[in-house]
């Protein structure tokens, strides 16, 4: 049973450990306390994500009572010309943010060209085809 304990500890602390923590502060995203992207969020249904040179490179769109479904979120990579849908993920920014730095598709600060298209296969629900 100690045994067991003691695995569960060491297991947590290193997911807490290696975690990275996520703020946001004025038109800012922090992670683990650095500026690392712009937000511009003033409409709640369309957000922006901008690197520190101040281009777009995400655009999240929350989408409501379409005859796709209720909600869904659509995420469109800008630079790359790829978009996906999902309604299961409620991809707020933050929770954008974290699957990105989970998935390694967003490191230093900008996002991995290569891994961007992997990303998308992972997450697309493909909600809109008809």
């Amino acid at each position: 049973m100690k045994k067991n304990l003691l695995t569960l500890t060491f297991l947590l602390l290193s997911y807490i450990g290696f975690s990275q923590d996520i703020k946001f502060k004025d038109d800012f995203v922090l992670i683990d306390g650095k500026e690392c992207l712009k937000i511009n969020d003033s409409d709640p249904n369309n957000v922006s994500i901008l690197d520190l040179q101040g281009n777009e490179i995400v655009f999240l769109k929350f989408i409501h009572n379409s005859r796709y479904a209720r909600l869904y979120t659509k995420i469109t990579f800008l630079d790359q010309k790829l978009t996906f849908t999902s309604a299961s993920y409620i991809f707020t920014k933050k929770l954008l943010i974290k699957k990105l730095l989970a998935d390694n598709t967003l490191e230093n600060c900008a996002l991995n060209n290569e891994k961007v298209e992997k990303f998308v296969l992972k997450y697309d629900e493909n909600v809109e085809r008809n």
